[in-house]
């Protein structure tokens, strides 16, 4: 969510363990061409699907097609997932932002808000 826009629309709906994870693999495996505007052959990432799922498990959202309100105030960035089976304990999550702008990060222990 981008304040209270919803990105992406429509939700990844994913099942690892069933391998159906092609739409989350072709966003990443996509990042080069569409944030750098690269050749998608010198791009691609030399992971496989298989490697991808079990090792490299990266979700790329692109929010770059935004309201003009947005591109000029503060945005806040939340992230939710739902989980079918308990993530195993020890397990983190990173976030990147690349944007053109000048950020700074407020975080407590339950959001991160991004500044302008």
């Amino acid at each position: 969510m981008l304040n209270a826009t919803r990105y992406p629309a429509v939700d990844y709906n994913l099942s690892f363990a069933n391998q159906q994870c092609s739409r989350a693999y072709g966003d990443a495996s996509m990042l080069g061409v569409r944030y750098f505007g690269m050749d998608e052959l010198i791009t691609q990432p030399n992971i496989s699907p298989i490697d991808y799922k079990s090792l490299y498990p990266l979700f790329v959202f692109d929010v770059s097609k935004q309201s003009e309100k947005l591109k000029t105030s503060v945005v806040d960035v939340r992230i939710r997932a739902v989980f079918n089976a308990a993530v195993p304990a020890g397990t983190q999550a990173y976030t990147v932002v690349i944007s053109d702008k000048l950020l700074t990060f407020q975080s407590d222990s339950s959001k991160m808000a991004v500044v302008y």
